[in-house]
């Protein structure tokens, strides 16, 4: 089943005409594999707001695919690392593969396929920091990146409204989403559990955590879901360390609807049901992966990133950690779930930001997972005053070509490994 949402709008690009941003965020099929969801995302952001350096034409592709790396052995590894914190809650524990560092290049090859898959893309392609600095959600062509949203849960902070699937009551849109690969809240005692397939659960008990005081979603004030594009709406339940991610979240004539939302018990290892989606469409969490203003700020960043490339450059497969992918169908291309590392010999120029340092590293030591359709090597990160604008250059200084897709047979291929657990090291 492919769907294809109508663009929220077209904004200039740096030394560029008008470009559409495509986007396909989660997708539905139960257990079919091959259900996917299309969707065109809100556009890119203004050239005054984001400069960047002029890129060449992308790189022709290459003839033939890189010679494939031997699998090193599988090897025990020390939990030693502190996991990323959000409010009062570890963003999963500290062995989840998305806190897990992969730069030692002994363990973690480059992917056989890396060369072919950079060269598909263009190796002069750059990175784009995919967010912006401005906290004011009325105003559309400033206000871009994804926020997140803090709640405890009680009736203090949180209105656990209900939630509809099927936007055809709210007289807006006509779509209809993906109950039975979503979770969704249900009362449970004094509080909400998670129900996973609410297409089990009766349409009036379907619940979603929505904060009572300064919602952020992506978007903005936008709220038409013909027009608005993805509008993911990122809720950390503080206390109970529960994550809930909503894909096209809208509040309509006094109702809520979604196309699609996810869960998780941030405490746990466990990652969604395979072929299910997500608010994304690599069926992945979101938070965890954005680059946050307060993390490179302080110099650090110890997780992974996300990052999209065109429909065109992706297959239709999934690879672990993902569970999902969407769009049509590129043989050869590359997988959602694939990751990639900056190269141990890029050298970080001294005179980066702090920000723009703790990015790269992150690059290097973390990696960017590839979670959704959009832009080519666009990384997603929050909206914030506290972005230094010097940051979002410096960052776009890095093309595709000093990167590398990285082998994670050493996770995978451990006797330990499964495919159910986001689980990448061991005590």
């Amino acid at each position: 089943m492919n769907r294809t949402r109508i663009p929220a709008g077209l904004r200039p690009l740096a030394g560029a005409t008008l470009l559409l941003w495509l986007a396909a965020c989660g997708g539905g099929g139960g257990t079919d594999v091959n259900a996917s969801r299309g969707t065109v995302d809100a556009a890119a952001p203004p050239a005054a707001e984001a400069p960047a350096t002029p890129v060449a034409p992308p790189a022709p592709a290459a003839s033939d695919a890189a010679a494939p790396v031997p699998a090193p052995a599988p090897a025990p590894v020390s939990v030693t690392a502190q996991a990323p914190l959000l409010g009062d809650c570890e963003l999963f524990p500290a062995d989840a593969v998305f806190n897990t560092r992969i730069d030692d290049a002994s363990r973690f090859p480059a992917h056989a396929d890396s060369a072919r898959w950079i060269n598909l893309v263009g190796g002069s392609t750059r990175f784009r920091a995919d967010w912006w600095r401005s906290e004011d959600p009325t105003q559309r062509d400033a206000y871009y990146g994804i926020p997140v949203n803090l709640v405890d849960g009680t009736s203090a902070s949180t209105d656990w409204a209900p939630l509809s699937y099927d936007f055809r009551s709210s007289g807006v849109s006509s779509d209809v989403g993906w109950p039975h690969e979503s979770d969704c809240a249900v009362a449970e005692g004094d509080g909400f559990g998670i129900a996973r397939n609410c297409s089990n659960v009766p349409s009036g008990s379907r619940r979603f955590p929505i904060p009572k005081f300064d919602l952020k979603n992506e978007g903005g004030t936008c709220n038409d879901p013909n027009t608005c594009g993805d509008h993911h709406l990122l809720v950390v339940e503080q206390g109970a360390c529960r994550l809930w991610e909503g894909f096209a979240t809208y509040k309509l004539n006094g109702s809520w609807y979604s196309l699609a939302t996810a869960a998780w018990n941030l405490k746990s290892l466990d990652l969604r049901p395979d072929t299910w989606t997500a608010a994304d469409a690599a069926g992945l969490p979101i938070t965890p992966f954005l680059v946050k203003a307060a993390e490179a700020s302080a110099g650090e960043i110890r997780h992974a990133l996300r990052v999209t490339f065109r429909d065109a450059v992706l297959a239709r497969q999934h690879t672990w950690p993902a569970r999902h992918f969407a769009g049509g169908d590129t043989p050869g291309g590359i997988p959602f779930g694939a990751v990639l590392r900056l190269k141990s010999d890029f050298v970080i120029p001294d005179h980066w930001t702090t920000q723009a340092k703790a990015i790269a590293t992150a690059a290097k030591r973390y990696g960017l997972y590839v979670s959704d359709i959009g832009m080519d090597f666009y990384v997603q990160g929050e909206p914030s005053v506290q972005w230094d604008e010097r940051t979002f250059g410096q960052v776009s200084a890095i093309p595709l070509s000093q990167m590398e897709f990285v082998d994670l047979g050493a996770i995978t291929r451990d006797p330990r490994f499964s495919r159910d657990s986001m689980a990448a090291q061991w005590r």
